[in-house]
């Protein structure tokens, strides 16, 4: 086999598979919030903020529900406030909130100053008569007055899992790796399409010397997407073309 054959084998491997594993700090996603007054709009990040429960068991372990409000989508590598969006307010009965809820639990250190979660869940949700507000969230459970939120999507999943403080102060992140949208989240997340498989939920504690109510912020960014079924089988024959290659050669 000629030199040149090789390098654009390897070439064209190389490049398909950095069309999927490669990705930027942001990367964009639009949302369709056409049924709640809007269009669609674009960002890379959501804000918002959060109330949770936060428990050390006294014996190096640690469980927590929180129920974060989803209300700024950014753009622009999360330096610019998508204005278009109707996401969190009330206009004239039009828009909705978008919420999420995180559970985890896990181990912490004697001091009850640093923790990792070693399971945890999360989920996000359209409450379109804003009435959803926290009720257990231990628990992980919320009060749906009107029994209308729908899930977008979902993940259980959790690496990275990990939070620090000191004299009241913290910061938290969870990286989960298998985020599914349900029908419905297919709906409102429409770009890109396979949706992205990673969010990493993090941010900071503001109240967290009055555990176990810790309040903060919260931002949740997508971050690799599920590659494509065309693009895994065009990888995969690249590969086994090499690899016919190499065996005709050692002949």
């Amino acid at each position: 086999m000629k030199f040149n054959t090789v390098v654009k084998s390897l070439a064209l491997t190389a490049g398909l598979a950095a069309s999927f594993s490669s990705s930027a700090e942001f990367l964009d996603f639009s949302i369709d919030e056409s049924a709640y007054g809007g269009g669609i709009v674009t960002g890379d990040k959501f804000n918002g903020s959060y109330f949770e429960e936060l428990v050390f068991d006294g014996s190096g372990g640690f469980t927590t529900g929180a129920f974060a409000s989803l209300t700024s989508l950014v753009s622009e590598e999360a330096t610019v406030p998508v204005a278009s969006s109707v996401m969190g307010l009330d206009l004239g009965g039009i828009g909705y909130n978008l919420y999420a809820v995180l559970t985890a639990s896990g181990t912490a250190n004697a001091t009850e100053t640093e923790f990792t979660a070693t399971t945890a869940t999360f989920s996000i949700y359209i409450d379109p008569s804003h009435d959803t507000t926290s009720d257990d969230v231990l628990a992980g459970t919320v009060t749906d007055i009107s029994g209308d939120d729908i899930l977008l999507g979902s993940a259980s999943t959790v690496v990275n899992a990990y939070g620090q403080y000191e004299n009241g102060t913290g910061n938290f992140n969870f990286d989960f790796t298998d985020f599914v949208l349900t029908t419905d989240g297919e709906s409102f997340f429409v770009d890109p399409i396979p949706f992205y498989s990673i969010v990493t939920v993090n941010g900071d504690f503001d109240t967290l010397g009055t555990l176990p109510d810790v309040s903060g912020d919260l931002s949740a960014v997508f971050t690799v997407k599920v590659p494509e079924p065309s693009t895994v089988a065009v990888l995969a024959l690249g590969l086994v073309g090499l690899g016919m290659t190499g065996r005709r050669k050692n002949k």
